[in-house]
């Protein structure tokens, strides 16, 4: 596998595509992520800044939490193979906070500076909140299933991996109460993560 960079970035297929990076155009299959690729169970990552409703044990519904944003793992400050997959899995946190929040902060930070697909997923949700629009559910999980070093200059560390990514079902209220909802599904991503100084950064977001 090799991911290859373009210019023009991905296709646009209307503000969906753009606060999704391209991945509920593919989610509307509603297929079972388990069926796209091999993926190693215990990789399986699972979203921590998401808002979902609890139970309070009596059987009846609580109100749901605030969104808190993610923290960075300890190992996603390592430059090393673990470090690139932790961070990976922590921009998907990222990602799954800021589309219910808006706050874009710290997944503009995490992103590369031509990383397309990622800065288009920034403005997107950074239009549909301004607007007054909001988006409900829509939750990511990102499955492993082949992580390379890219090969470059000595001084140049970078993972490209290919994800299995699947997403629950999303409601996208547009600021003049227009409606659009996606069903669950999942789809295949190939991403390259770099280190940069101290740090990573997401440089490639390509669906497959």
């Amino acid at each position: 596998m090799r991911i290859h960079r373009t210019a023009g970035g991905p296709p646009a297929l209307g503000l969906l595509v753009a606060v999704l990076v391209l991945l509920l155009s593919a989610a509307c299959t509603g297929d079972d992520p388990d069926a796209d690729g091999p993926g190693d169970p215990t990789s399986s990552w699972s979203p921590t800044g998401t808002m979902d409703p609890s139970s309070s044990g009596s059987g009846e519904p609580v109100d749901p939490v605030d969104p808190v944003e993610p923290e960075l793992p300890e190992v996603a400050r390592e430059a090393s193979e673990e470090g690139a997959r932790a961070f990976i899995a922590y921009y998907w946190e990222l990602i799954n906070y800021a589309q219910v929040t808006g706050d874009v902060k710290a997944l503009k930070v995490a992103s590369g500076p031509n990383c397309s697909g990622c800065h288009e997923g920034v403005q997107g949700v950074r239009a549909l909140y301004k607007s007054g629009g909001r988006a409900e559910g829509g939750d990511y999980s990102v499955v492993f299933e082949q992580v390379n070093q890219l090969k470059g200059s000595p001084s140049l560390l970078a993972f490209e991996a290919l994800l299995t990514v699947a997403n629950t079902e999303q409601l996208l209220v547009q600021g003049d109460g227009s409606e659009h909802r996606s069903a669950a599904g999942s789809t295949r991503m190939a991403v390259a993560a770099q280190w940069l100084g101290d740090s990573w950064q997401m440089e490639v977001m390509d669906p497959q």
